[in-house]
């Protein structure tokens, strides 16, 4: 998408790592500022140092409803993963959801935001 609007290169690049590497730890701080900060909002919005944007949160939520969007997301997930085995292996995010959900229906990604600072 990025090059069909003219990106150059090195910028299609940049965001590209950030996405590939926004659920890695301990790379992104490594890898540039754009995929370090890509990493740690990913966390704020699942509530790990909330209290940077404490002050800010009535106005981001009510501009950005949260919409269920842990459930959503791992759905989406799950939904992928479940395409083939090649596309959740083991040792993989998508295959420890898919377990999880499989237990109890719920996952600790969700329970992790469902008891976090922000709710669902």
């Amino acid at each position: 998408m990025l090059t069909g609007l003219g990106a150059p290169a090195r910028d299609v690049d940049t965001v590209w790592e950030a996405i590939a590497l926004h659920t890695t730890p301990q790379i992104p701080e490594r890898m540039g500022l754009l995929t370090y900060l890509t990493y740690e909002g990913i966390w704020i919005d699942f509530g790990k140092n909330a209290d940077l944007v404490a002050e800010e949160q009535s106005r981001i939520h009510a501009a950005y409803p949260r919409l269920q969007m842990v459930r959503h997301l791992a759905d989406e997930v799950l939904a992928h993963g479940a395409r083939s085995e090649t596309a959740a292996p083991p040792y993989t995010l998508t295959y420890q959801l898919a377990q999880e959900r499989a237990a109890d229906g719920v996952t600790s990604m969700e329970r992790g935001v469902i008891n976090g600072p922000w709710g669902e």
